[in-house]
């Protein structure tokens, strides 16, 4: 029986060698250790350099509305068209959209950095927008109804012989 117990332990033991070879040749093939990258300790007197970051140009400023404009345009509707007339008049925004129909509503608000923020008397209607070249672009909002629309730079007054539209 004492050979049948050396077998196993012959086998196991040749399995060790050939692993053992194969571990000392990797190693052997390796090349040396990385450098690592330790902090090299600096004299009390010596500050350590800034890293220089590079400077990201910060984005143009907002086109700024001109100090007074009229801008008109329309707003396709499933029933109709809504016809838009936006007025600037420095930092101040007027907005009348009407359908001739069921619409029809006066906004106010501010005209400030390119951006338009105007609300009704009742809070149900809102214009959001932007300058967009000579245009406006925008959301104009009547209660749960939204439409994106672009209203494009008129001669002022918007209506012939009008003083003011508003």
């Amino acid at each position: 029986m004492a050979s049948n117990s050396i077998g196993p332990i012959l086998t196991l033991a040749a399995v060790a060698a050939v692993g053992g070879g194969i571990w000392v040749a990797n190693v052997s093939q390796q090349t040396g250790p990385a450098a690592i990258n330790a902090p090299v300790a600096q004299s009390a007197g010596a500050t350590p350099a800034a890293t220089a970051t590079p400077e990201v140009p910060s984005p143009p400023p907002p086109a700024a509305f001109p100090a007074r404009a009229d801008y008109v345009g329309e707003i396709p509707t499933a029933a109709g068209v809504i016809t838009l007339e936006v007025t600037i008049d420095g930092q101040s925004a007027k907005a009348y959209a009407c359908d001739g129909n069921a619409v029809e509503v006066w906004l106010r608000g501010s005209a400030t950095n390119g951006a338009l923020a105007l609300a009704g008397n009742d809070q149900t209607g809102r214009l959001t927008g932007h300058l967009d070249g000579a245009s406006i672009a925008g959301t104009l909002t009547l209660g749960a109804k939204s439409w994106d629309f672009t209203a494009g730079s008129v001669a002022s007054p918007a209506v012939d012989g009008a003083d003011d539209v508003y």
